[in-house]
């Protein structure tokens, strides 16, 4: 007899297996409101997760359905495969039982065929003393069956000739796996039907399917904390530069992100913490221009007001009074001072604006030219103040780019600067030399002298140590800024050492020199 092999799905009820979703008729419920869709505008929030949840959320979810997939899909082939093997061996025991009854079957019909329902009777009873009920059935009529009871209506199966037909139905004693089969040799109308228990199958399934999902629930349960843990421990420290881009947004820019990691959060609290401390500096940097430009603007406004209220006075008097030649003589030589004052003034702050403003026109420079054409312009104040003023020729050649001009006004600066600062009989030197890679130019003089405060403050823009002797003078207090504001435009570096009562000397040194 040959086995027919039949697809079948093992289900909790029966040989065949339909899913389905049963629904209520109840109307769809939001978890998050606990009201229906037409109430839901009303009190559901909106909930904003953040990029860990979300990654967390989407993990989890992924790690559940890899889970569920897999706890499924060796569920199942075990299952196929246990159910294969129980079925495999029932057949086995209704092949050697069919094998039996017909060679017996055989000899019955052969010498006493009315003996065949004793036969039949025989058969079952033994066998069901065995624990396999049989079931014998000649032209769809039962001639004896020790077959348990099957709930509902059996509908039996056609069995095709030389073929076997199985099939697991619900019986009073659970489920049984019904075999059917022809006895083909001695009576083809007659149909044996054996019955083999595949209820504890079942429960050990279903066992083993509740161990599975209490498995498969504790390592979700445990791999969703690990998640977590790992993901918040992880995302903290971008946490804390979001917390950081919050501080210097509102202000705080000495707020830092930490930075000491090495992977991509790490490489952007270090690009974030770079980017702060620039912003702080051009802050910083536009304080002090802020700073220096109100202070400009205070210091201008007081310089204008002394000269211009003198030439008013003065001009007024004039207009009112009756002078005689000498009062009138004192009146314009006051106002023509005053009025150089402020034109000296007001050509300084413009060379001061040219200096940030133009472009240097470099060209090269003879320093042995340049230290002539100063003294000749120092010259002839050193000597009206009775003041030494020398300037040797320098040893060998040397020779600069530079702006010519320029440069000529911040030795000149420099130089008077000296002069002023010296009593009669005092002494001003000029030098230029060439060291490897550098051009000097230095400024001596035995004068005055300055202290540790006024060497701070050298450079700002109307400061002045002694503000009535420069006044007396014609200062401004510009011109110590014009020469930083020229060397800074060289790229050169001017320096001064001084001492109080023993004189000054002021260094520039030029190490750009094409």
């Amino acid at each position: 007899m040959r086995a027919r092999a039949a697809r079948w799905t093992p289900t909790s009820s029966g040989c065949a297996k339909s899913w389905s979703w049963k629904t209520a008729s109840r109307p769809f419920t939001s978890w998050a409101t606990g009201s229906a869709p037409a109430e839901r505008g009303f009190f559901m929030k909106k909930i904003t997760l953040k990029y860990w949840q979300k990654t967390y959320l989407a993990t989890l979810a992924l790690f559940l359905c890899c889970l569920a997939g897999s706890i499924g899909a060796v569920f199942s082939l075990g299952q196929r495969q246990n159910f294969s093997s129980t079925v495999n061996e029932a057949l086995a025991q209704q092949q050697y039982l069919m094998q039996s009854l017909v060679q017996d079957a055989q000899a019955v019909a052969a010498s006493r065929p009315a003996a065949l329902p004793n036969l039949y009777e025989y058969y079952a009873t033994q066998y069901a003393g065995g624990g396999i009920p049989l079931e014998v059935a000649e032209n769809g009529t039962v001639a004896y069956s020790t077959l348990p009871a099957v709930e509902g209506e059996r509908t039996r199966p056609e069995v095709p000739e030389g073929q076997r037909v199985y099939l697991v139905l619900p019986t009073e004693e659970g489920r049984q796996l019904f075999v059917s089969s022809r006895l083909s040799t001695v009576s083809p109308d007659t149909i044996v039907t054996c019955a083999f228990p595949m209820e504890g199958f079942y429960q050990e399934w279903a066992r083993i399917r509740l161990l599975f999902l209490i498995i498969g629930g504790v390592v979700s349960g445990v791999f969703a904390i690990a998640l977590y843990l790992v993901l918040a421990r992880m995302y903290r420290p971008l946490a804390q530069v979001t917390g950081t881009a919050r501080a210097i947004a509102a202000g705080d820019l000495a707020a830092r992100a930490p930075d000491k990691r090495q992977d991509e959060v790490g490489e952007l609290g270090r690009a974030m913490n770079q980017m702060a401390g620039q912003v702080q500096h051009k802050i910083d940097e536009l304080e002090t221009a802020a700073s220096q430009k109100q202070q400009l603007i205070d210091n201008l406004a007081h310089e204008m007001r002394t000269p211009l209220t003198a030439i008013g006075g003065w001009a007024e008097t004039m207009q009112r009074a009756q002078m005689d030649p000498e009062e009138l003589m004192e009146a314009t030589d006051t106002i023509l001072f005053e009025s150089r004052r402020v034109l000296a003034l007001s050509q300084q702050l413009l060379k001061l604006s040219v200096l940030r403003s133009e472009p240097l026109e470099l060209v090269p420079v003879d320093a042995a030219q340049l230290l002539h054409r100063v003294a000749r312009t120092i010259g002839p104040k050193a000597r009206a103040r009775q003041v030494d003023f020398a300037v040797p020729p320098p040893d060998g050649p040397v020779e600069l780019s530079a702006d010519e001009v320029l440069l000529e006004s911040l030795l000149v600066n420099l130089c008077d600067n000296g002069v002023k600062a010296c009593a009669a009989g005092g002494r001003v030197r000029l030098l230029a030399h060439r060291a490897p890679g550098r051009v000097l130019f230095v400024v001596t003089d035995d004068g005055r002298g300055m202290d540790r405060e006024t060497l701070a403050h050298l450079g700002e823009p109307f400061y002045r140590a002694d503000k009535a002797r420069s006044r007396a003078e014609g200062g401004a207090g510009l011109g110590l800024s014009l020469c930083f504001a020229i060397a800074r435009r060289h790229g050169a570096q001017l320096e001064f050492e001084s001492q109080p009562g023993r004189g000054t000397r002021a260094t520039v040194t030029f190490t750009t020199l094409q």
